[in-house]
């Protein structure tokens, strides 16, 4: 179950815009959000941040009953991942950055990092979407293990909201549709029996067209995709089906990404909570 979101904010309009979504997955679990603000170790700073997490936190009371800020000093992307996968957060929640008028969406730079780096599940919403209730997820594998490894996390945001599942899977060529179809019936048939509602879609095109057309059609609220890595690289593939995803969604995206880390990375600081 998804028992603790991570919520980054850097003191803008922008990041806070997350707040109503994650309003509404609190509507489908009990959990607890953390609040990180991440700013530079110069004591003037620290003071500051420390200041905008006291207010968050007391405007954030009003709406989520359990609520921490947690302060930390260094580099955002680093310090949020780090403190994501040491306190066991189930979620990170953030905006993206949108440009008007360009046709590709700028991230910003801690979200990219965080595609990059972030072993745990992540939930990217434009700062000028607004929060629309999780009735209907599309949820998009191929043939790899790394697509599937969102399942679990789709499975639980299912359960909790009662949302069904729209498992989906782009055939670049005919040649393998009879493997995929048993392939799509198997893991749907293993989210079924979890008691959530599961339709299967198999389209034959380009895969990131055809996952926003199929979002689009079957209305869905939710598109989630496990990205694929590069072994010993942590390179975000830009450029990919992920990306072209990303650009093109009018609905917030679950990510879920396997990457490589250090088999002895460094322990966050604790970070002053306020």
């Amino acid at each position: 179950m998804i028992r603790r979101i991570v919520v980054p904010v850097d003191g803008s309009a922008a990041s806070e815009k997350i707040l109503p979504h994650v309003l509404g997955l609190l509507q489908a679990f009990d959990a607890e959000i953390r609040f990180i603000h991440v700013t530079e170790p110069a004591p003037s700073a620290m003071s500051r941040g420390r200041e905008y997490l006291e207010g968050l936190r007391e405007r954030a009371r009003r709406l989520f009953p359990f609520v921490e800020g947690v302060l930390l000093a260094g580099e955002p992307a680093v310090e949020i991942q780090k403190y994501a996968v040491v306190h066991r957060g189930d979620l990170i929640a953030l905006t993206t950055r949108g440009a008007s008028g360009l046709r590709r969406v700028l991230f910003g730079s801690t979200a990219i990092e965080l595609m990059r780096r972030s072993q745990v599940p992540l939930f990217l919403a434009r700062p000028t979407w607004s929060e629309r209730p999780i009735r209907r997820i599309l949820a998009a594998v191929d043939a790899s293990r790394t697509s599937r490894g969102i399942l679990p996390t789709v499975t639980q945001l299912a359960r909790g909201s009662g949302a069904s599942v729209v498992l989906t899977r782009v055939l670049l060529q005919e040649k393998g549709r009879e493997r995929a179809e048993w392939s799509l019936r198997t893991q749907a048939e293993a989210i079924r029996t979890r008691g959530i509602p599961v339709e299967t879609v198999l389209r034959p095109g380009d895969p990131a067209r055809e996952i926003l057309a199929a979002a689009a059609e079957e209305s869905a609220d939710l598109i989630a995709l496990g990205t694929h890595g590069r072994r010993g690289s942590d390179r975000f593939f830009f450029g990919s089906v992920a990306e072209s995803v990303l650009v093109g969604s009018e609905v917030p995206l679950l990510l879920r990404r396997t990457v490589r880390l250090p088999r002895r990375a460094a322990a966050p600081r604790e970070g002053v909570r306020v």
